[in-house]
């Protein structure tokens, strides 16, 4: 048989029994592997047309994690076909194998009959589904279009699998009408959860988001394995602006595969944003666990991990919680910092974590000194400091206390980055509100309380309400200028006090670090001047 097969597992004795029956099967070509270091270089120097992998590969990556990154980095031939060879029985590594798609899985122990058959069926799928899969590896979808029709009708066998490429294909060339009668079509003759999700996916895309809302619910109460479905309905959710019941949604896909990073970390980000901050910071320490050794590994997932920690740490009045919590953050930084020494981003990020979290035993980051030095450091090497760790650097600084600093920093940056609108933004909020986000969200409801008082014209409960806000955010300009406005209405039912009109001119001060783009700076330098002319006015009447 002139096939080349490659056989991967961690144990000589086994490759050694499964190559012997592939030999008594005719195979002479079989070429093995004993990690995913070899066997990612076999994959790169040479084609196979079947490989055959053990799930475990001991401290190796495994066999999911393998073929993820040879499919991303497109060196897996959709040609070749891929086994999963597996012992392994728990779901969660099942759901999380399936979701990388392998060709086929072989359970051990396996008898010479059971590999015989499923010999035979693999090479009858490798000739049969040629010209679909010669299409995806050009990724040409007119010529995955007419590849899967004519196996659709031609190869009843591998119908139902020509299906769902012909929908691929439509997909990939934006036609979704086609797409759309495609699989309704289907569904008319026979219920196929597959055509379900992805006749639901258009229904997204076209906007019928409660429509698909509906529909996605349905499968997921029929289907409850389908964890695309799950990713799709939270999707629908975020849009529909449910972030609870989209977390909530994630969350029940984890329980199913909780192996897939990139839906861990989308559950993360939206824990993070509900405020559960306990979820998000677990669900980012699986992430560095699960990314350990593979495609996903970096600095990003560590940052992510002690960003969240920070947050939590904010947001905690039990004392005993945040020791531990800083203890294993302390763990995390020291291993960032080692596996990571040569990038310039993360050097700062760590010098600006080691001053935050104030290790009892570096006494140099506890110094004012060495955070000062950070914050020159930032701006002597903006080039070098991405935008999320530039935001870290600033806000540690305000929370330490270096406001000046802080402001320098942001200053310094928002000439850099001028032609990032989203980053300015993001450096503008948090410069106005360098508070937690428990705080921020606190100071945002009192202000929209106060502000409805306003509209009735009662000054002086606003007046109390904004003074409120000011001790959660006390440089919010929103919440400054409101307090500001307010007082000066609220004196001018009364009787205007020099004492409250020192205090106006005080706080609106704090707005001095206002950029003369911001959208707040015309209503400030009105309220400013005001409040200027009308304290001259009072002093200069009162008697000398």
């Amino acid at each position: 048989m002139n096939k080349k097969f490659l056989l991967i597992d961690d144990f000589s004795n086994v490759r050694k029994s499964v190559k012997g029956m592939l030999n008594s099967l005719g195979v002479s070509h079989v070429s093995e592997a004993s990690n995913g270091t070899e066997a990612t270089k076999s994959v790169r120097d040479q084609t196979f047309d079947v490989i055959l992998c053990d799930y475990n590969l001991g401290k190796s990556k495994n066999g999911s994690q393998l073929l993820e990154e040879w499919r991303t980095r497109g060196w897996l031939s959709y040609q070749t076909v891929f086994v999963m060879i597996t012992a392994e029985t728990s779901r969660d590594f099942v759901m999380g194998a399936l979701e990388f798609q392998p060709d086929d899985y072989l359970a051990k122990p396996f008898a010479m009959d059971t590999l015989q058959n499923r010999l035979d069926r693999w090479l009858d799928r490798q000739s049969a589904l040629g010209p679909i899969n010669q299409a995806l590896d050009r990724k040409d979808y007119p010529a995955l279009a007419k590849a899967a029709r004519e196996v659709m009708e031609t190869k009843p066998r591998y119908r139902g699998w020509a299906q769902r490429k012909y929908v691929e294909a439509l997909f990939h060339q934006g036609q979704m009408t086609e797409a759309a009668h495609f699989l309704q079509a289907l569904l008319d003759k026979r219920d196929l959860p597959w055509a379900r999700l992805e006749r639901h996916r258009i229904d997204v895309q076209e906007g019928k988001l409660e429509a698909a809302e509906r529909g996605l619910k349905t499968l997921i109460m029929l289907q409850p394995n389908m964890v695309e479905a799950y990713d799709l309905l939270a999707d629908v959710q975020m849009q529909i602006k449910q972030p609870e019941k989209a977390q909530e949604t994630l969350s029940q896909a984890l329980v199913r595969s909780p192996r897939n990073i990139a839906r861990q970390r989308v559950f993360a980000g939206l824990a993070s944003d509900n405020g559960d901050h306990v979820a998000a910071t677990r669900a980012y320490k699986e992430i560095v666990s699960l990314a350990d050794g593979t495609m996903h590994e970096s600095s990003r997932g560590y940052k992510d991990v002690l960003r969240s920690t920070r947050t939590q740490l904010q947001s905690l009045d039990d004392d005993a919680l945040k020791r531990r919590l800083q203890k294993d953050a302390q763990s995390l930084l020291k291993k960032l910092i080692k596996q990571y020494p040569d990038e310039p981003d993360t050097e700062l990020f760590s010098k600006a974590y080691r001053a935050y979290l104030a290790d009892a035993g570096d006494a140099e980051s506890t110094d004012r000194v060495f955070l000062e030095s950070v914050a020159e450091a930032a701006r002597e090497h903006m080039g070098d400091l991405g935008e999320d760790s530039a935001l870290d650097i600033v806000d540690i600084l305000y929370e330490k206390g270096l406001s000046k600093e802080a402001d320098a920093l942001v200053e310094e940056l928002r000439q850099y980055h001028k032609e990032s609108g989203n980053f300015v933004k993001r450096l503008n909020q948090l410069q106005a509100e360098p508070i937690t986000q428990e705080a921020r969200r606190h100071a945002h409801k009192v202000n929209t309380e106060g502000i409805e008082l306003y509209k009735h014209k009662d000054y002086q409960a606003a007046t109390k309400l904004f003074e409120d806000a000011l001790k959660f955010s006390p440089r919010h300009p929103g919440i400054i200028l409101n307090f500001v406005q307010s007082s000066l209405l609220l004196m001018g039912q009364t009787r205007v006090s020099l004492s409250q009109l020192d205090r106006c001119l005080d706080i609106v001060n704090r707005l001095n670090y206002l950029p003369a783009d911001h959208y707040q700076y015309e209503r400030y330098t009105s309220i400013r001047d005001k409040v200027i002319a009308l304290h001259a006015k009072v002093k200069h009447e009162q008697p000398s």
